[in-house]
């Protein structure tokens, strides 16, 4: 079996679908979700931030799922071949948005679990990451527009 672009591009699809589902099935179960987490921090440390937990994934579950469908929508322009396209650039664009949003609000919800501020810098430096792949897009729409207009 060898692996080529088709391939590639269905992994991505499939993996942006099992991300949907997990984000979902997160958001529907939610506080059994926290009672587990509640559980293996220990001495019920959470119990008090419970209120603040949920409002940290609630809100940045908003701001991810904005992100799973512009991936979608980012792979399905590249199924179409697509590529090198200013809605492809602006998929990016609003891409990084998201994962800065959510950096945003890990970096303050680290203020009541440390943990957060981990996912915050993780969050920051992949939306730093598609940033600049978007430029290169960016960059290369530019040529591809100059290119289709020289004879």
């Amino acid at each position: 079996m060898s692996w080529n672009k088709d391939k590639s591009l269905a992994l991505s699809r499939i993996c942006v679908l099992l991300f949907s589902i997990c984000l979902a099935a997160g958001c529907i179960g939610g506080p059994w979700l926290f009672g587990l987490l509640n559980k293996a921090v220990g001495a019920n440390y959470l119990d008090s931030k419970r209120t603040l937990f949920f409002i940290t994934a609630y809100s940045s579950a908003i701001f991810i799922a904005a992100a799973l469908y512009l991936l979608h929508c980012l792979l399905n322009n590249i199924r179409k071949e697509i590529v090198f396209d200013k809605c492809n650039v602006k998929c990016l664009r609003y891409l990084s948005w998201c994962c800065l949003a959510a950096g945003v609000i890990y970096l303050f919800s680290g203020f009541y679990f440390a943990l957060f501020w981990v996912l915050a810098v993780m969050a920051v430096f992949i939306s730093l990451i598609i940033r600049v792949i978007k430029n290169v897009f960016a960059q290369a729409v530019q040529l591809k527009e100059e290119n289709d207009y020289t004879i």
